[in-house]
């Protein structure tokens, strides 16, 4: 499974998952975080989101999962860094069991994790409600990337959503989760009146994002990363639509009026 994560854990991608925040990515889970829960944030990342919900939680505790011991270290580093001392960093793999009893967190957070599984969903959640307590919750959030829009309008741009798809697809993977969240809780044994399906956006508008965003999405194409290689490898783009997408990024940063966003689903459902 570690190497089923299309984007891998370069420098550009942890630095644009550690912009990251509860209060903005999970705020539909916080209402329902109380201070004593125990919570379970599988596919950690850099941790800022982990390290904001212990925040949260000041008499429970949160436990930070990646698939790999390196894929941990920054969320390490993140508690560490914010002398948060009510975190656990345990590898583990949602697509077969997790190193959890049964009923053992409150809430279990996933954020961006499933749509890149190797597996159905159901697989996932099934696994999830297992480790819930009973009356616990499940938070996740998934791109819906049909939804993809760049303004001002490049076709060069459009490589994105062509590269990020087939890629995803080719690790078997579900690019457009967002949207069949509610329908895998359902299959995985969550009750119909226990589940909540919201949805929400991400939107790069204002100058820094703009350039932040133009930035990062260069910098993933680079010579030598792992979703160039990828995206080439599989036959998703030729190395020269590519490099015209690192130029397009570049360009679109600096033109007045440039936009990007993209829908995501939301799931909320108790065990």
């Amino acid at each position: 499974m570690a190497d089923k994560y299309i984007h891998g854990h370069s420098a550009a991608v942890l630095a644009a998952h550690s912009r990251r925040t509860a209060q903005r990515d999970a705020a539909y889970l916080i209402p329902h975080i109380k201070p004593h829960f125990d919570i379970l944030d599988i596919g950690c990342g850099p941790g800022t989101i982990s390290a904001d919900l212990a925040t949260l939680v000041p008499q429970g505790r949160v436990t930070c999962v990646e698939i790999t011991e390196s894929a941990l270290n920054a969320a390490r580093s993140t508690f560490t860094s914010r002398s948060l001392g009510n975190g656990d960093f345990v590898v583990g793999d949602v697509t077969s069991r997790l190193p959890f009893e049964d009923d053992s967190f409150d809430v279990v957070h996933l954020h961006m994790v499933i749509m890149h599984l190797p597996c159905d969903a159901t697989v996932a959640l099934k696994e999830v409600r297992r480790v819930l307590k009973p009356g616990g919750v499940v938070g996740c959030k998934e791109m819906i990337m049909s939804t993809t829009r760049w303004f001002q309008v490049d076709k060069r741009l459009d490589m994105w959503e062509k590269a990020i798809t087939g890629t995803i697809l080719e690790t078997g993977g579900s690019p457009d989760m967002g949207m069949g969240l509610k329908s895998a809780a359902l299959e995985a044994g969550f009750e119909q009146q226990k589940v909540q399906s919201t949805a929400s956006s991400w939107c790069f508008s204002d100058e820094e994002a703009v350039q932040f965003f133009g930035d990062s999405c260069a910098e993933r194409f680079r010579e030598g990363s792992q979703l160039r290689e990828k995206t080439i490898g599989g036959g998703h783009a030729t190395p020269e639509e590519v490099d015209d997408f690192v130029k397009a990024c570049h360009e679109w940063k600096e033109k007045k009026g440039s936009w990007f966003g993209v829908m995501n689903g939301e799931l909320l459902a108790w065990k």
